[in-house]
């Protein structure tokens, strides 16, 4: 019988995000990993309010830890401290950590920790774009990202692009980076009556936008999403009076709202918010296109869902998406917008039933969560001596 394995999981993600896909890797992948091996024990620490449930099995178990900042006051007295007296509360709690693995959801330390310790990294926007993501806070988050990394026993990477970007940056030996590829949930799927569903979103054509959005007054966090540069091509590609551009995410800002209304494009432009994934899917197997400008990704696990719904893929050239996508997608060139408008007709005119989407629903069959669930638990094994 194999010796226990014991991993300590810090669920800051699910006190950060609301939703996310860093929250739901984990939501994913620690209830599989318990199923897969009956030796391994999960204790899953938050230490404030989440703003999502938490991954549930009988051997996960949940630890609220003592707040220690709500103690503090006033804050800006001891914000200096709070880092510290956070560490100390969760040592109190949870131990050294001796002959235990530490697996943090976003980036934390656990000090002083005598146990092993493994990073999964996502992105490196922090570190592509400095100039835009920047200020104390952002500075203070590259360089605890930074130690925790470089401390890491194992570094768990979500893509090739992203390991490369580790590689780089942090000049991390590849022997102690592990591969470890996201999947999309089962919901996503073909729907065979989307097409003549009455409750269809659009009673017209639309190209699909999904994610986060560049604020116009700023260079905001997301600039790298280049939702901007979809608005500057959609405004003069001439389809767009037959073809609407529907987005899923947050609420327009006021500067959103006029900078659309001044395009004129505010009635061809339909928002929606508040979108489960089973609604998604509906818009997927609904759009004539989905569309994915970004200019910089981790992995892409919107990619995976449009092609599992056999929604044809209109995406920028970058690394992340040729590897998770292949040939699927029509490219076009993220910062030309003759190339993004040429890509919109080309996604329209070969249609739904491409060989370009028939290659992306098979491709997609190659993810799964089960599969990075398993994977995770062999960085656990190889680190833990059974391997």
């Amino acid at each position: 019988m194999n010796a226990g394995l014991e991993v300590v999981v810090d669920g800051t993600i699910y006190q950060i995000q609301s939703h996310g896909g860093i929250s739901r890797l984990f939501s994913e992948i620690l209830p599989r990993m318990c199923a897969m091996d009956d030796s391994l024990h999960i204790t899953l620490l938050t230490d404030g309010k989440h703003r999502q449930s938490l991954p549930e099995h009988k051997r996960i178990i949940h630890r609220a830890i003592l707040r220690a900042k709500r103690y503090l006051r006033p804050r800006r007295v001891w914000r200096p401290i709070i880092p510290s007296a956070r560490r100390f509360v969760r040592g109190l709690c949870i131990g050294r950590g001796k002959g235990q693995i530490w697996h943090s959801t976003y980036y934390t330390l656990p000090e002083p920790w005598d146990g092993l310790q493994v990073v999964t990294v996502v992105d490196m926007i922090h570190e592509r774009f400095p100039d835009q993501i920047n200020g104390p806070v952002n500075d203070q988050f590259r360089e605890q990202k930074r130690r925790c990394v470089q401390q890491a026993d194992a570094v768990i990477c979500i893509s090739e692009t992203t390991r490369h970007g580790v590689q780089h940056y942090y000049e991390v030996g590849p022997e102690s980076i592990h591969v470890v590829p996201l999947a999309c949930s089962d919901v996503f799927r073909r729907l065979e009556q989307a097409h003549n569903n009455s409750d269809r979103s659009s009673s017209e054509p639309f190209l699909l936008y999904v994610g986060s959005r560049c604020r116009y007054q700023d260079s905001y966090r997301t600039h790298y999403k280049n939702f901007s540069m979809l608005v500057q091509g959609y405004t003069v590609w001439p389809c767009r009076e037959e073809v609407a551009l529907v987005v899923v995410g947050r609420l327009w800002s006021a500067t959103e709202r006029r900078h659309l209304a001044e395009l004129g494009i505010q009635n061809r432009v339909h928002l929606l918010t508040d979108v489960d994934d089973e609604e998604l899917c509906r818009l997927y197997d609904q759009a004539d296109a989905f569309v994915y400008p970004s200019l910089y990704e981790g992995f892409g696990i919107p990619l995976l869902e449009a092609m599992a719904c056999g929604c044809p893929v209109v995406a920028s050239r970058i690394p992340s998406t040729i590897e998770v996508a292949g040939m699927c997608p029509v490219y076009f060139e993220s910062a030309e917008v003759e190339s993004l408008l040429a890509a919109f007709d080309m996604a329209l005119s070969e249609g739904r039933d491409s060989e370009r989407v028939r290659s992306g629903f098979e491709r997609v069959k190659s993810y799964s969560w089960d599969k990075t669930a398993k994977q995770t638990l062999e960085v656990y094994y190889v680190l833990s001596g059974r391997a």
